[in-house]
């Protein structure tokens, strides 16, 4: 029974978010807001909704916040094995695809909050505010840098085929509708995450990571995919990155909200949170490089195609042995 509730509700979940994506696309094409903004930020918060609600119902209700940091550093490593998978799909036209400076910026934001989050869970003297650790203010500060630098204005981008045919109202009318049933279905996929841990004994951190971190990236890898598959690699790159950054932030609002009675410290140090910094900054890098490579007009395209292959095979490869090496110890 539990299973088959995971498998509903997870459905339930991508069905949501793509809708979600859909009319934020729309709003794109019916408003003078630049691409750039909608990829990596809007768009990025509509596909990351599910890790916000569910980290809130975990930390507020279940008072499990070992999901937490699991659910958040696991989706984001998934999320760069679907970037990777992507890559290696598509290694014919990736390499001439223009990538922005941008996703630079967004790797090296994530990469500064990875760095901020390893400091608050390999050091015992990290100091707190009561309950609020200083980690939470850093990364709030960073993500707003993120969005102060973010271009706003508008430029031309990739557009999909689809032609809108709502009207304004109608498409913010039908966002929410979609956005609030993906608030119950996500609180409620984190119910029987918790449930199915305890059946089949998993540690919490490894279960957010696994059945969490899963779950709601499928948003991520079902639009991400199709983007790719219509050569859009920049909108691509936006929604994955940009997703990994203000998944980040959660952590602040869980931080914030776990003063309630029975909770635990959100930045938990255990053999799950240590792998998934430790791979997901790895990854981080070789992306950086990949992209610093692709800026380099002298490199020729089997080089490229070579160097973009390899690094989507680590990402994916990332993944695979955080997995293995979680169930193993």
């Amino acid at each position: 029974m539990v299973y088959f509730l995971y498998i509903a509700l997870a459905a339930l979940v991508v069905f949501l978010s793509v809708k979600l994506a859909k009319y934020v696309d729309w709003l794109d094409k019916s408003t003078n807001i630049s691409g750039a903004f909608i990829g990596g930020v809007m768009l990025a918060a509509v596909t990351s909704l599910p890790e916000l609600f569910t980290s809130i119902s975990a930390t507020l209700f279940l008072h499990q916040n070992e999901l937490v940091l699991g659910n958040i550093l696991g989706s984001n490593l998934f999320n760069f094995a679907v970037l990777g998978l992507s890559l290696v799909i598509f290694i014919k036209s990736v390499y001439s695809a223009g990538l922005k400076k941008i996703h630079l910026l967004s790797l090296g934001v994530m990469l500064s909050m990875y760095g901020v989050v390893a400091l608050d869970v390999f050091l015992d003297v990290w100091p707190k505010i009561g309950w609020f650790s200083l980690s939470s203010p850093i990364i709030l500060a960073l993500y707003i840098g993120y969005l102060f630098l973010t271009p706003k204005t508008e430029e031309a981008e990739e557009n999909s085929n689809d032609e809108v045919t709502l009207s304004l109202k109608q498409i913010i009318v039908r966002f929410i509708i979609c956005a609030v049933l993906l608030v119950g279905a996500s609180i409620a996929i984190t119910y029987v995450s918790d449930w199915m841990a305890r059946e089949l004994g998993l540690g919490m951190t490894f279960a957010g990571a696994l059945l969490l971190g899963v779950a709601t990236s499928l948003p991520e890898t079902a639009s991400t995919l199709s983007l790719c598959k219509r050569k859009n690699y920049n909108a691509a790159f936006g929604n994955i990155l940009g997703s990994n950054v203000f998944n980040c932030t959660i952590l602040v609002i869980a931080d914030l909200l776990s003063f309630t009675s029975g909770s635990t410290d959100v930045y938990t140090f255990n053999i799950s949170s240590e792998l998934l910094i430790i791979l997901g900054s790895i990854i981080a890098v070789l992306f950086m490089a990949m992209l610093g490579l692709f800026a380099v007009k002298r490199e020729g395209r089997i080089f490229k195609r070579i160097g973009a292959g390899a690094v989507g095979v680590c990402a994916v490869a990332a993944y695979i042995i955080f997995t293995a090496l979680s169930l193993a110890l």
